[in-house]
């Protein structure tokens, strides 16, 4: 099946705070499966078993995002791959709202910052592999084994590569990654499980050993792009909200704990 291309605009309501969003990827960007620049981000994609890849280019004046998809699915495009990309770029928050509810409840004074999205990953299953790549570790260290992850299991695409899949990674003993045996064996039962059970839910993998509540939630934030997961167990979290004198009080961060997760990180 030769491969198509199609170019479309994809929408969103302003405000839209594309410069930290930016940042956010470029701290967690995986060289060979994503690339950015100032105004675009793009990555590798698998939708339905078939490889293919956006690029999206953000248009501020014109509250838009123009994306150009390249796949081998027919070029009017499955409306779920369109999905996919709106919900990576968080492009169907109302940014307006959040930030009302948030600012209105929370004494962030003059540090407010409107407009965050939260950038997501694919799916839960990459979700999740970030994540326990990520446990007890620094951003930059994590970073650095999902990288040598994908150099060592990811399928190539054209001159890119694919995130690997679970059966990529079922079995697999990671012997080339540096970090302790018990994370390689939760890593490689993660798989094994998402393999046998591909529609089951991340708290479902609260069986696995190795795997607890921020993972899950880590895996929901950003692979299912749930809009209420606050991370209070973060240790990020956890330190601004100590600076900021704040105890959060779990009635009153419904429905947008995730975002209120994003101000805290994002805080200076």
């Amino acid at each position: 099946m030769a491969i198509t291309t199609r170019e479309l605009t994809l929408d969103y309501t302003p405000p839209y705070d594309w410069e930290r969003v930016r940042a956010f990827i470029k701290k967690r960007l995986i060289v060979g499966v994503e690339w950015l620049d100032e105004c675009s981000y793009g990555r590798t994609l698998t939708t339905g078993g078939i490889p293919g890849r956006f690029t999206a280019t953000h248009r501020p004046r014109e509250n838009t995002f123009h994306v150009h998809i390249e796949t081998k699915i027919h070029p009017s495009c499955p409306d779920d791959l369109v999905a996919n990309i709106r919900r990576v770029l968080d492009l169907d928050a109302n940014s307006a709202a959040i930030d009302e509810h948030l600012r209105s409840t929370y004494r962030f004074a003059n540090r407010f910052i409107p407009g965050l999205r939260i950038p997501r990953c694919w799916d839960v299953f990459e979700a999740g592999v970030r994540a326990v790549l990520g446990q007890q570790v620094s951003v930059s260290a994590a970073t650095h084994l999902t990288r040598e992850l994908v150099q060592h299991y990811g399928a190539r695409y054209r001159n890119a590569r694919l995130f690997p899949s679970p059966d990529q990674l079922s079995g697999q003993l990671f012997d080339e990654l540096r970090m302790p045996h018990q994370r390689k064996a939760t890593l490689a039962r993660l798989a094994a499980f998402c393999l046998d059970q591909p529609q089951a839910r991340p708290e479902q993998w609260l069986k696995l050993k190795g795997i607890g509540p921020w993972t899950i939630d880590y895996a929901r934030l950003r692979g299912e792009g749930a809009a209420d997961i606050f991370l209070s167990g973060d240790l990020g979290v956890k330190r601004k909200l100590a600076a900021l004198g704040l105890n959060i009080d779990p009635t009153l961060r419904h429905p947008w704990g995730s975002y209120l997760t994003f101000q805290l990180w994002h805080l200076e």
